[in-house]
Order: structure tokens, then sequence, then C-alpha cells
């Protein structure tokens, strides 16, 4: 819940930025220096890494389910919950290589090649940190699978709570 909230703050500060932005180009003809590299370097990736977590804790990550839905309730169980620890184990990979990339990031103190150049270093470190919290709530997502606590159960009603 915290990363999502962080993701809020990052939405908040690029609609932010951009407004800024278009308010001084178009009044002052002086845009705001900078707001692609923020946009692309730090707003976005803040925004969308640190809230995927949240969407698979709420089941609202897009699921085409054309195969699932011919298994009867049982095996349907034990596939999702297989599939989603396989997705666990490649999701701390990811999250693993992505915080090599980060910390050689921060070694040499990263910027954007721009002028004036835009520090991105820190920025790097939201991929493996919301890829992880993705990892950690697929993993607990397989659990309740498995052990048949679904977060909705197979007709897409109201479920037990995850």
């Amino acid at each position: 819940m915290v990363l999502a909230i962080i993701a809020g703050i990052a939405l908040v500060l690029l609609a932010l930025n951009v407004l800024v932005d278009v308010i001084g180009r178009a009044a002052f003809n002086r845009p705001f220096t900078g707001t692609l590299e923020y946009t692309e370097n730090w707003w976005m990736p803040t925004l969308t890494l640190l809230a995927f977590a949240f969407t698979e804790y709420r089941q609202e990550h897009i699921k085409v389910t054309i195969l699932l839905d011919t298994l009867p309730p049982t095996m349907r169980r034990i596939v999702e919950g297989i599939f989603g620890a396989i997705a666990t184990i490649l999701l701390i990979v990811l999250a693993w290589h992505g915080l090599s990339e980060a910390m050689e990031a921060a070694e040499y103190r990263q910027t954007t090649a721009s002028s004036p150049p835009v520090a991105i270093w820190m920025f790097k470190f939201a991929a493996p940190l919301g890829i992880l919290a993705l990892a950690l709530q697929t993993a607990a997502t397989s659990f309740r699978y498995l052990a048949g606590h679904l977060p909705q159960d197979l007709t897409g009603s109201a479920g037990e709570a995850a």
C-alpha cells in the first residue's frame, strides 16, 4: 500500500511538472527545462513500477483466461498457483538484475545526456523495488490459489479477503 501511495504522489508530481511546462511554454514562451527527462526517468518508472504489486493484490491485472475457463475449479487453482510460482521466480531474477543495474547507476551517479543533465540514478531503484514487491505479492497470490484461499472465487464474485 505504501508503494501505491508513492506511485500516486509520482502521478501528481508528473501532472504538476507537465502543467508548469505547458503554462511556461504558452504564457511565457519558456518551457520548464527537463520536463521530458523528469517524465521519462523519474515520474513514469516510479508511478508504474511501484503500483504493480497493489494491482496484483487487488487482482486487477488483465488476464486472458480462455484456457483456464475450460478447466475444472480444482485444476484451475493448481494451474494458477503453479504459474504464479513460476512468475515469482522470474520476477525475483528480474528484480536482482534491476538492482545490479541500479547499483551501477548509483556508483557512477548516472545523469541524462541533456543540457543541463538531470540526475537519474536514484530513480533506477524504483524498478527492483517495484518488481520485488510484485514478486512477493505474486507469491502470496500463488500460495492462496494452491491453498484454496482465493482472492476471488472462480466465478468472479468476492471470495476471501487477500
